[in-house]
């Protein structure tokens, strides 16, 4: 539960800070740190007729390859401006992630063998496709002591 003002931008995150090292110019080395989160910033606007405007912003970093001992961090991101009634759930979508992966299992000896080897071994490919879904209900508050 995220609780802002109106016109007000709030954000929450959660995730990961990524150690690496770095090298100064004069060869000593000291440690640096790459964010890896998952972030929500949403700044309302609530119209005369108790409706609400959200600038929304999702952001979903997650740690790429390493070069040259830095991580890269990929970024999936999505922003929009909704409008919703007081209540109403928006439904924010589109960061996909696809892991593709290979699995290979054989009976000892057996599974090695030229030509033969094929009846003892079992090959697999998998592919998974997740996409994140933010569900969104504003609700205006009135009375401070009520929520």
């Amino acid at each position: 539960r995220v609780i802002t003002s109106n016109q007000k931008t709030a954000i929450i995150q959660q995730g990961t800070e990524i150690p690496y090292q770095e090298a100064s110019s004069s060869g000593a080395t000291s440690v640096s740190f790459k964010e890896a989160v998952l972030k929500l910033e949403v700044t309302p606007q609530i119209t005369p007729d108790d409706r609400i405007i959200m600038d929304l912003k999702v952001n979903k970093d997650e740690v790429g390859q390493i070069f040259l001992g830095v991580p890269s961090i990929d970024t999936r991101s999505v922003e929009t401006q909704v409008l919703v009634d007081n209540g109403e759930t928006v439904v924010l979508g589109g960061i996909y992630e696809q892991t593709e992966s290979k699995s290979s299992t054989k009976v000892p000896f057996f599974g090695d063998l030229p030509y033969l080897g094929v009846l003892f071994r079992t090959d697999r490919n998998s592919t998974k496709q997740r996409e994140l879904l933010v569900f969104i209900t504003p609700k205006i508050i009135k009375d401070s002591l009520k929520f």
